[in-house]
């Protein structure tokens, strides 16, 4: 067997710093991208012919649709950079390459379908836009935490977390279902939407629990635990209100990206802390 070289570890720490900016700035244009997008949904209504119309006062309509130009054509740029950074730097640990590809895979599907946004003519379209937009905010998220700890070294997913995260997509994708149809009258998503917010709540819960004993997950912990607790109590008042106020749906549908960043910082540092704790029983061993 050929004797192990130390050029991996030199090309993983000198591609540590960029692919982090990478991941910070990528998660801040990510976050834009959707805060923009819910901002046009949200105050979007159909004329009698049929036609979308703002009720955005013209300037801050422009100025949210530039936004969110900006912030996707900056994204692609990113995604590119991250890709040169990949090959360049290679071999990369496969956990900083599963990130990489996937925000590349999501950024490339979220350009194929932009063009078939406007008017929200599909309503599919605008769920895979909020879905795409999710997943792409947690992948650049996981490429900012994975290369956080300067570590080569990382444990599987713990099942429950990996369950945790999907239940949390497929709340996230009723909740963008909920808003699509309502444009067309359909209310049954939103009870769809409730169900999802129970088992998400449960998973999470669960998934906090399992881990109060870990001081190193403390702060996660506490930002997911007043995140999830904030979401469902809006989330409940706008269900009991007859007139939903566009800044409260705002504010809810907005508590979902923050919180798919808290879940994404609890898994890679769970990780991490398997990854220790083994490493650790392996020395005493």
């Amino acid at each position: 067997m050929a004797p192990l070289t130390t050029r991996p570890a030199r090309t993983y720490a000198s591609s540590t710093r960029r692919l982090r900016v990478v991941g910070t700035l990528g998660s801040a244009l990510a976050l834009a991208i959707l805060g923009a997008s819910m901002l046009l949904r949200l105050t979007a209504i159909f004329g009698t012919d049929g036609k979308v119309i703002s009720t955005l006062p013209a300037v801050l309509e422009n100025a949210t649709r530039m936004l969110h130009r900006l912030a996707a054509s900056g994204v692609g740029f990113l995604a590119v950079y991250a890709v040169i950074l990949c090959w360049s730097h290679r071999p990369l640990p496969s956990h900083v390459f599963k990130a990489i590809a996937g925000m590349v895979a999501i950024t490339v599907i979220l350009a194929l379908i932009g063009p078939l946004t406007p008017g929200y003519r599909v309503a599919a379209i605008t769920i895979a836009n909020v879905a795409g937009g999710v997943v792409l905010l947690m992948a650049f998220w996981w490429l900012r935490e994975t290369v956080a700890s300067d570590s080569a070294a990382r444990q599987p997913i713990d099942p429950l977390l990996r369950a945790t995260i999907f239940v949390f997509l497929a709340h996230v994708v009723t909740g963008a279902a909920a808003s699509a149809y309502e444009m067309y009258g359909v209310r049954w998503f939103t009870f769809l939407h409730l169900g999802t917010a129970l088992l998400s709540t449960m998973f999470i819960g669960a998934t906090l629990w399992d881990r109060r004993s870990e001081p190193l997950l403390a702060s996660c912990a506490a930002v997911t635990t007043m995140l999830i607790t904030a979401q469902l109590a809006i989330g409940l008042t706008l269900v009991s209100l007859g007139a939903r106020p566009i800044w409260l749906a705002y504010l809810h549908g907005m508590l979902s990206p923050m919180l798919a960043i808290a879940l994404i910082s609890m898994v890679t540092r769970d990780s991490v802390i398997q990854q220790c704790t083994r490493s650790g029983g392996n020395n005493d061993a």
